[in-house]
């Protein structure tokens, strides 16, 4: 145990200490912080395209880190022959390839981890759709300002103590950002505490509103001091964050009250802002994104066994683009008994059970059964990568 605790700690400080690490979780929280401004060009809604464009940048993140880390800690050890200082001593290569696997693991949600903060914080900003909305200061001072400061600080140390500058800047950032996220979650935009609700002031309900318990299963509304709830009553709409975003079915049901403009006005901004909201649910697609980025690493470390950095980034860029139109083209063919679609359908991965963009498009809640079963799937499939590279290395000569 300590061997193996001792390579995957050298692995992860080694891979945190690549330039192109840092480099890529920087441009990652850069495009973070430029994503509001960049999505808001839609003829929908633009929120949706925030929230789409910020999963697909973190699993483009993982595929380059889980490329260039896996072939900086194995192939290039290789090549330098520095391999020999650990494989000489009494450590079996499968002990080798499991610590090294472990290191670059830790180095990835690592990176997961910042850049999935500056998403939420991204999705907690959202887009500017009308020129009447002000941007959220919290999250621009708790994000890229927090993040400008520890730059900051990382070059002043880098300066006066001659610190690396950019692993300092990652150091110094992780938790500086793990604060930020904490202390939003706690005040909105107005620098008040939050009470995880969406409200919309409405000067009267609508007079078609026969029962006001139809509201209740959405929204609750709440009638300002010394009115009753009742149709023609001014007050408040709130919505409990908890359930997240108002669906489509909700709205057109909200809407179908009553035509008129002011109503269908007040809705429309309420449905806005409860979809800017990072719901569980995101949150959920965000991790089975981190299992597609797991898996393509342990695929990354097999390769990078036998192959350099460029022919192990092409072949992990091939498998995710199989792996993503498996239930299209492999899944019918071997449904009808074709041999060959059968055996390539068991061993390329199915990203597509990772990739929950449809689901969230449709405002579908993700059970929880469905993120264990996925869970279980991704940790054979990294097992088994992780055993193959293992066999390979065996057979590789390193002397």
């Amino acid at each position: 145990m300590n061997k193996l605790f001792a390579i995957s700690s050298n692995t992860f400080l080694q891979t945190v200490r690549q330039p192109i690490y840092a480099i890529l979780v920087l441009a990652t929280l850069g495009s973070f912080v430029l994503a509001p401004s960049l999505t808001g060009w839609t003829l929908d809604d633009d929120n949706k395209l925030l929230r789409d464009l910020g999963l697909s940048t973190l699993l483009m993140q993982g595929l380059f880190l889980a490329a260039f880390s896996a072939s900086a800690v194995v192939n290039l050890e290789i090549e330098q022959k520095t391999v020999l200082t650990t494989v000489s001593k009494p450590v079996t290569r499968g002990l080798f390839i499991l610590g090294k696997a472990l290191g670059v693991f830790a180095a990835v949600i690592l990176a997961f981890y910042l850049s999935t903060i500056a998403y939420v914080m991204s999705l907690r900003h959202g887009v500017l759709q009308m020129a009447s909305e002000t941007s959220d200061m919290t999250v621009i001072a708790f994000g890229p300002g927090v993040c400008l400061l520890m730059l900051i600080a990382a070059a002043i140390l880098n300066y006066l103590f001659d610190w690396k500058f950019l692993p300092t800047a990652i150091g110094l950032i992780a938790p500086a950002l793990t604060v930020s996220i904490i202390v939003l979650s706690v005040i909105d935009r107005d620098w008040k505490l939050s009470r995880y609700e969406t409200v919309q002031h409405i000067d009267k309900l609508p007079d078609e509103l026969i029962a006001i318990e139809k509201l209740n299963h959405i929204v609750e509304f709440v009638p300002d001091e010394g009115f009753k709830p009742l149709p023609g009553s001014p007050g408040r709409l709130v919505r409990s964050n908890f359930k997240g975003p108002i669906t489509d079915e909700e709205r057109a049901t909200l809407r179908s009250i009553t035509d008129e403009f002011r109503w269908n006005q007040a809705i429309d901004w309420l449905v806005a802002e409860t979809r800017k909201i990072a719901t569980p649910d995101i949150l959920k697609a965000a991790f089975l994104v981190l299992l597609a980025v797991l898996v393509l690493s342990s695929i990354a470390l097999a390769c990078s066994t036998r192959f350099s950095t460029v022919p192990t980034l092409l072949i992990c860029i091939v498998i995710l683009c199989a792996g993503m139109i498996t239930d299209y083209y492999l899944q019918p063919l071997a449904t009808e008994g074709v041999t060959w679609a059968k055996i390539a359908n068991a061993a390329i991965p199915n990203f597509q059970f990772m990739w929950l963009i449809d689901a969230l498009t449709d405002d579908r809640v993700i059970p929880w059964k469905y993120v264990i079963t996925t869970t279980c799937y991704a940790v054979l499939y990294i097992s088994a990568a992780l055993a193959l590279a293992a066999a390979l290395f065996e057979t590789r000569e390193v002397g």
